[in-house]
């Protein structure tokens, strides 16, 4: 199989997905249509080492984070992510409902924010991408007790947070009648 066959078949194939992976870091779509391209070409010129990478789509994902990670460090915007869920409107859905939503998911982005990298990175590719324990752990070249790990106290992490935010920080207490 030629060169340019074997990229379009391995890697040009999974650019949709190092697109969502690199949107997720960088909470802008052209940004990350710009770091996906640079991910590509960057594959591209390193063809030479194709034939020793053992899982080309964790060595592609591995590298759009990489190059998500210093646009971040370059733009010192880590802490200035900003963006809002753009939902469509669905028959049956209100505004008021749909509002709720997106002020939920500005809210969890920005709780999202104050995880370390890795656990952010491991809950990203668990709930939003769907990825199985190995392939994080591949992807990551971490464990997999590491990404349950990681994975664990990122949820408990989410959910606590979440849960204070919403009940305004008031301390629910049962009555009993």
């Amino acid at each position: 199989m030629s060169e340019e066959n074997y990229f379009k078949n391995i890697y040009l194939s999974q650019k949709n997905k190092l697109f969502r992976f690199g949107f997720y870091f960088l909470k802008d779509e052209e940004e990350a249509k710009d770091a996906t391209q640079e991910a590509l070409i960057k594959i591209w010129d390193k063809r030479a080492d194709w034939e020793s990478v053992e899982n080309p789509e964790a060595w592609g994902m591995q590298i759009v984070k990489n190059i998500c990670l210093d646009r971040l460090r370059k733009k010192k915007t880590v802490q200035k992510h900003q963006d809002s869920l753009k939902l469509e409107k669905t028959f049956g859905q209100d505004p008021g409902t749909i509002s709720l939503w997106q002020d939920q998911w500005k809210i969890m982005q920005e709780v999202m924010e104050q995880l370390s990298e890795k656990q952010k990175t491991v809950f990203i590719l668990r709930e939003v991408e769907g990825n199985s324990y190995q392939e994080i752990a591949e992807t990551l070249e971490i464990s997999e007790a590491q990404v349950k790990s990681d994975l664990f106290r990122s949820r408990k992490f989410l959910k606590a947070s979440m849960q204070k935010i919403n009940d305004h920080g008031i301390k629910k207490t049962r009555t009993t009648a």
